[in-house]
């Protein structure tokens, strides 16, 4: 039984030496996909547009701030510089639900452009492990700016797989 228990102490480290590691820079990887610039540029003029509506609406709230600041004085009757200031804060409030509403739609259409492409890259990557026979494949890029900062690849002890997940894309 000792030697059993000796044999498999000795045996499980040559195990764990035989799997392979591999690392990639998926930015790198996504950033040359055609999928993805097209995705971006309409992103982009999506975002412009969005901006535009709520610039556009920022100015008509300060055009009728500066109205309701020239007109109203003291001899101004009540019941009109309530009506001014009730006006100016649905005003804001609308340009406060349209910049959330705005945010909420750019996510939305981001999440829908961009999956199909990030879906693209992960069976890639999948393929990449399965034929190399790999037993993790990591992007150091993405493991920095997430909260898993416990986590190093060496690049010297792992494959760069960069060249060969591009071409699985056919890049």
């Amino acid at each position: 039984m000792k030697k059993i228990i000796l044999a498999m102490l000795l045996i499980a480290p040559l195990s764990l030496m035989a799997q392979k590691v591999g690392h990639y820079d998926l930015q790198a990887v996504v950033q040359d996909l055609p999928a993805y610039k097209t995705a971006q540029s309409e992103l982009e003029a999506l975002g412009k547009t969005y901006e535009s509506n709520l610039e556009d609406m920022q100015k008509e709230y300060n055009t009728k701030l500066q109205k309701y600041q020239a007109e109203i004085n003291e001899q101004t009757p009540k019941n009109m510089v309530e009506r001014a200031q009730k006006d100016l804060q649905e005003m804001q409030q609308k340009i406060e639900q349209a910049a959330q509403d705005n945010q909420r739609a750019f996510q939305e259409e981001m999440q829908k452009k961009l999956a199909p492409v990030f879906q693209k890259v992960n069976e890639a990557i999948a393929s990449v492990a399965k034929e190399g026979g790999y037993l993790y494949l990591l992007d150091p890029g993405t493991m920095q700016t997430s909260q898993a900062t416990n986590f190093y690849v060496n690049p010297a002890m792992s494959d760069d797989v960069t060249a060969k997940i591009k071409s699985k894309l056919g890049l």
